[in-house]
């Protein structure tokens, strides 16, 4: 992003009224509201034409009241879309949709798009924002003192959040989708998520050390090991995960409720499958095979045993589990990976017990960015958390994923048809997304068991000047931010010096210059990150070389 000398936010109400109204929407008189009108949506849509003067990240709020009852609705700009909720209220009340957002200068499409319907808006307004302030993000991990395998897996992810994504594949069988990738694009993921699906039931066609097994392979290759849990009906009454409904008869109707009595036949049988997955679990951590961990997810989907019952047996076995790997079991390889549901807020186990927050996304044929989601989920969760597309079934071009910043962590398609059929991921766009430089592959991984932070900055031996005025905007722009051979830097000031250096603080180069433009050749620096100083006061600017 190009990162304006002089910052000047840019701020814009757009009255629904003069909105497009269809569908039954319709103007209504509203003293206390701007304007001295509002839009009565009823079954109706709102289509609002923004136009916006420069490129950058922007918030987006909508001021609204929901009379009728408890709303959800959808907003979508430029075809990208995201559901809100509005709890009852007469009174009208602001609500942020979305947190930087990037967005292109000029004319944009905005709706606001009938699902239940029936709220009442007065406007949405635009913000522009400082992008690089954007997150904030843990910087270790919530298990107390770590193996240095998975806090070095950690960092990897840190250094290479908002830079570059790491690509992903499921598995059913061993290293299916990933063979298949590499027979028909060269390539493969660098992430392969594993299921614990059929562990611990005894199954005489099944090899329990297969996941494990799988993982460490797959690590010792440096790539990613991912694993879940499609946990079956503790009880042993089903082999069922899904819950019994209209729609699934013959599902579990296991009471996770149980979980809060523990002299409960439910909590013991509970008990006893964490403690055999934390056993699988402990012998990787022997092993010194660190793991991503995706334990309990889409739970407010509802259709899981342990989301049916609501968000708070969910998070008292989310706890019990965290508990009892970590505290009891002295599990400190894992990396906790939370997945966010639509309108899930009450079900989150807390920030001390997540390291990141997953989600999966199935809308076939869209290869978006999913950017709205981003926004809103940095937004929710206050930019602490890394965010990753835990499971798609399309997945988002890279062009767009660049074009939008839509920093997710890691994609990672479900198998068979969604990783291997055109409907969902043509071949084409799996070797697009292989060759790009913003696609991490296997065969692009560094030593994970030995990987340093390369992301961090600690002050040099001599004053630069680099960490000074930490909350200062740049007095400079210099673009592109991720460089391949040349950094132009430009001011409204003439500029006499520009100094680069690495992410430790260390200066690599400096040249004298003239003038309110100059440029500076990377072509002979390691890719990573660096920062550019100038004679001029200010931040430093982040860029990074490819």
């Amino acid at each position: 992003m190009l990162l304006l000398a002089s910052f000047q936010a840019y701020s814009q109400k757009y009255e629904a009224e003069n909105a497009s109204l269809s569908g039954g929407a319709s103007k209504v008189a509203c003293p206390e509201c701007s304007g001295g009108s509002a839009v009565a949506q009823g079954e109706g849509n709102l289509i609002f034409a923004v136009t916006l003067p420069q490129e950058g990240f922007y918030s987006i709020y909508i001021k609204a009241a929901s009379p009728a009852g408890d709303k959800i609705n959808r907003f979508e700009i430029d075809g990208s879309t995201l559901d809100f909720s509005l709890k009852k209220e007469n009174a009208y009340t602001t609500l942020k949709l979305v947190s930087a957002q990037k967005l292109s200068a000029g004319q944009h499409q905005v709706k606001i798009v009938k699902s239940w319907g029936w709220i009442n808006i007065d406007y949405i307004e635009f913000e522009q924002v400082v992008g690089t302030k954007r997150f904030d993000l843990n910087q270790a991990l919530v298990t107390p003192d770590p193996t240095p395998e998975a806090s070095a897996l950690y960092d990897f992810l840190l250094d290479n959040y908002g830079d570059r994504i790491i690509s992903g594949a499921m598995t059913l069988n061993s290293f299916d989708e990933s063979n298949w990738l590499k027979e028909n694009t060269g390539k493969e993921p660098a992430l392969l998520g594993i299921d614990f699906m059929h562990n611990g039931r005894g199954y005489n066609w099944y090899n329990d050390e297969t996941p494990i097994n799988d993982a460490r392979t797959w690590y010792s290759r440096n790539g990613i090991p991912a694993l879940m849990w499609h946990w079956r009906d503790p009880s042993r009454t089903t082999e069922e995960f899904y819950t019994k409904n209209q729609s699934k008869p013959e599902g579990t109707a296991f009471d996770i409720s149980k979980v809060s009595d523990v002299n409960s036949a439910e909590y013991k049988a509970m008990l006893a499958d964490i403690d055999y997955i934390a056993g699988m679990l402990k012998k990787l951590q022997d092993q010194h095979v660190p793991v991503i961990w995706r334990p309990l997810h889409e739970a407010a989907g509802g259709w899981f045993w342990w989301g049916a019952k609501g968000p708070e047996p969910l998070k008292a076995l989310w706890l019990l589990m965290y508990d009892r790997m970590v505290n009891h079991h002295g599990l400190r390889n894992l990396i906790w990976v939370w997945t966010r549901e639509p309108n899930d807020d009450a079900w989150y186990p807390g920030d001390a017990y997540v390291d990141i927050v997953g989600r999966d996304i199935y809308k076939d044929g869209d290869h978006g960015s999913q950017t709205l989601e981003f926004s809103d989920m940095n937004n929710r969760y206050g930019g602490k958390k890394m965010l990753t597309l835990s499971e798609t079934g399309s997945f988002p071009d890279v062009e767009n994923l660049v074009k939008d910043g839509a920093a997710w962590s890691w994609y990672m398609p479900w198998y068979g048809a969604y990783t291997r059929d055109s409907r969902y991921n043509s071949l084409a766009l799996w070797r697009k997304m292989f060759a790009h430089d913003y696609v991490i592959t296997l065969d692009e991984m560094p030593e994970l068991r030995t990987y340093e932070r390369q992301d961090t900055a600690t002050a040099p031996t001599e004053p630069t000047g680099l960490w000074d005025n930490t909350d200062e905007k740049p007095a400079f722009a210099a673009y592109p931010t991720q460089v391949t051979d040349t950094l132009t830097i430009s001011s409204e000031r003439r500029i006499e010096t520009v100094a680069i250096y690495n992410a430790q603080g260390k200066q690599v180069k400096a040249l004298k210059v003239s003038g309110t433009k100059a440029s500076v050749s990377f072509a002979e620096l390691a890719r990573g990150v660096y920062f550019v100083k100038t004679n001029l006061n200010g931040a430093a600017v982040r860029v990074v070389k490819k």
